[in-house]
């Protein structure tokens, strides 16, 4: 999902499910890294990007989610 925002930022959002929380491995970081930079190239865009993950149990937090992701967001975020 892409979220093309006023203030010059687009979020890039990745929806995951898993029974719990979502961990972003060295490969799948490599891979959102992949996305971003194909996206950049796509649209041509100068905007600011950020990778945003939407995850049923959300996200835990290791080295890879805390260098890639600006943002996650889990069910209970979906219902409020």
């Amino acid at each position: 999902m892409v979220i093309d925002r006023k203030d010059r930022v687009i979020n890039l959002c990745e929806i995951k499910f898993s029974v719990k929380p979502f961990t972003v491995s060295k490969s799948y970081a490599e891979n959102l890294r992949n996305k971003v930079m194909a996206f950049r190239m796509e649209t041509g865009t100068k905007k600011t990007i950020f990778l945003t993950i939407i995850a049923a149990n959300g996200l835990a937090a290791n080295e890879y989610s805390l260098q890639l992701v600006q943002d996650s967001l889990d069910m209970n975020a979906l219902f409020e």
